[in-house]
């Protein structure tokens, strides 16, 4: 049976990834898990290659921020996700409104064979990285 690009739920796996880099956990037991050793990260402009980078990449990048992820749709194509959503940031200390909304946010994962992400890439609006200061 071919592929095709269908539209499915959120996987659960997606919402532990979100909820991991919302909160920062990078545990061994964090939505973190879903990628391989070697994976690599195109978010924007920028890259990291190998998960302990990828979870470095993250922390730095949203430490200054209180950051929520919304999934609007998830498609799948083979081993291939793609996410469309959004994701709320504000700085640590600022009020409520001075939040950012980060819309639309695009994220492609494709796995390997073993059911791992090997290649990550996360996109958005350049009016809400220069809002957001990335």
């Amino acid at each position: 049976m071919a592929d095709s690009f269908k539209q499915i739920e959120t996987p659960q796996w997606m919402l532990e990834l979100f909820k991991s880099i919302d909160e920062l956990d990078t545990s061994e037991d964090s939505g973190f898990r879903i990628f391989d050793d070697n994976v690599a990260l195109q978010f924007g402009t920028r890259t990291a290659h190998g998960i302990e980078d990828v979870k470095k990449f993250f922390v730095q990048l949203d430490e200054p921020f209180i950051t929520q992820h919304f999934v609007d749709v998830v498609y799948q194509y083979g081993n291939a996700y793609f996410m469309q959503g959004k994701a709320s940031l504000r700085k640590k200390g600022d009020p409520p409104e001075k939040s950012v909304l980060g819309a639309p946010l695009f994220n492609l994962l494709w796995f390997n064979d073993v059911g791992k992400v090997i290649r990550y890439v996360v996109d958005f609006p350049p009016e809400a990285a220069a809002a957001a200061g990335i």
